[in-house]
């Protein structure tokens, strides 16, 4: 035990003065690859994603509780359901809106009535008027003979202007009761396109591509419904450098193909081009617009574009650089890069570098800027990598 006792501080000085070891990160192992040059044999290759030519977001004019939502097969309608143009998708609860259109039919109705009662007044106000004038016409044949006193003569004459005034007064009410009357119509209209507008039509054949809403769900104006395109006409946005925006002016038909449906081709025409290029990419959108009668091709898919070889293009393109498509990566900027290895010291050192894309030559892909011909690019691991870290370098 006193052995043990001496021992036991001895032991525990000797712990305290182990250093930890500081982690040493392994280095990665990578394959490399040169950047090469190619002419290409056809012309280039660019893939693009299908999306629909016209795509309508349905929403509701006014709000409520959803109490009716289109069925299908017993079902209520979803993703990928077909519509025919007129079908009533969706419905909010119209009882709110029909008390409306109740109170904007009494109104006029009372309108209408205020209307006849004030026809009636012009009409006996006419007939005083007539009788007003019948007696002071015979009391100025009277009072020229000398048979009437001035008195009633003044007396008719009062009577006249007084049934003139009431006359007068009663025709300016009939401009106000029709109005009224106008006024009580257009309530009632507006209350009837309340009712109308508590349910969504669909604008065109098509189908549903997306449906936001549940029966029951309490919804406001302007609260999204329904997605839906007409898949009959499609379009393929392709991304194209500047360089083959001259062989692909709009009217330009074109083919292509998916790889979804081997052995089919797809033919369509160029009907616009972007502006400007993507700040990112440097390519410029390029919209293809096709029929698509038996509903082959969905939006979402995608398909490759192969443009014929020229010769002024083999020569342009002659001298691109190209590089395997798994070599890019993201850079910490968000844009497209590599990283490209370099050897000192009998070091190798990855570091990453922004680079230019353009079209794709059969697996591999052009680089527009930012590399030389034989300088080596990561192909495998460069997910792994972080710029300036030293690398191992694999056969």
């Amino acid at each position: 035990m006193k052995r043990i006792a001496y021992l036991l501080p001895i032991l525990l000085a000797l712990a305290g003065c182990k250093k930890e070891e500081p982690f040493v990160r392994p280095i990665t192992p990578v394959k490399l690859q040169a950047v090469e040059r190619e002419s290409p044999e056809e012309g280039p290759r660019y893939s693009g994603t299908v999306e629909p030519a016209s795509r309508y977001d349905l929403a509701f004019r006014l709000g409520g509780f959803v109490e009716q939502i289109h069925t299908v097969g017993g079902r209520l309608v979803y993703e990928g359901d077909q519509v025919a143009k007129g079908t009533v998708l969706a419905k909010v609860r119209q009882s709110d809106y029909q008390v409306k259109v109740a109170q904007a039919t009494s109104q006029l109705d009372q309108a209408r009535a205020a209307l006849a009662q004030t026809e009636e007044g012009v009409r006996g106000a006419k007939a005083g008027l007539d009788k007003a004038k019948g007696d002071f016409d015979r009391a100025t044949a009277l009072f020229a003979k000398e048979s009437l006193t001035k008195s009633d003569m003044d007396g008719a004459t009062a009577q006249l202007k007084g049934a003139q005034a009431n006359y007068d007064g009663a025709l300016t009410q009939l401009p106000l009761a029709k109005a009224r009357i106008a006024g009580a119509q257009g309530l009632v209209d507006e209350a009837n396109l309340s009712v109308k507008d508590t349910a969504i039509l669909a604008p065109v054949d098509g189908i549903i591509l997306k449906r936001l809403i549940e029966v029951g769900s309490l919804v406001g104006p302007g609260t999204p419904a329904f997605i839906m395109a007409n898949l009959v006409t499609l379009k393929a946005v392709f991304g194209a450098p500047d360089i083959l925006l001259g062989r692909l002016p709009v009217g330009t038909n074109v083919t292509f193909k998916s790889e979804a449906l081997p052995g089919r081709q797809f033919s369509g025409r160029v009907s616009s081009i972007a502006p400007a290029a993507d700040p990112r990419t440097r390519v410029f959108d390029v919209d293809i617009t096709f029929s698509n009668p038996n509903m082959l091709l969905r939006p979402g898919m995608v398909v490759s574009l192969q443009l014929p070889a020229m010769k002024a293009l083999k020569t342009e393109m002659a001298s691109s650089l190209v590089i395997p498509m798994n070599a890019i990566v993201r850079t910490k900027a968000g844009t497209q890069g590599v990283f490209v290895v370099t050897e000192s010291a009998g070091k190798a050192t990855a570091r990453s570098r922004e680079i230019g894309l353009g079209g794709t030559l059969k697996n591999r892909i052009i680089v527009t800027s930012g590399l030389q011909e034989g300088e080596r690019v990561i192909v495998a691991g460069a997910s792994l990598v972080q710029d300036g870290e030293v690398v191992q370098i694999i056969p």
